[in-house]
């Protein structure tokens, strides 16, 4: 696994602990390495909503702008007219 030092903010390897080390067995070794792998899949697709959701509120808020660019034309256009 690799995450950002917090001093100089540079990827870093961090080390794997020994099953010895940690004193879990091979089978919850194995169970906690399944949980992590389904727990990156479940953050994975939630980011994956969260982006879809993100661009299709981009979207909404440029058509937002759009409508009010055309209701303050014709608002003028509306004024002109005798």
């Amino acid at each position: 696994m690799t995450l950002n030092c917090q001093r100089c903010g540079k990827p870093t390897l961090v080390p794997t602990m020994s099953t010895a080390m940690t004193g879990a067995s091979p089978h919850e070794m194995t169970d906690l390495q399944r949980k992590l792998k389904e727990n990156e899949s479940q953050r994975t697709e939630v980011t994956g909503y969260i982006n879809q959701l993100s661009i299709q509120l981009h979207r909404w808020k440029l058509r937002l702008q759009t409508l009010n660019e055309r209701k303050t034309e014709l608002e003028g256009e509306l004024r002109k007219t005798p």
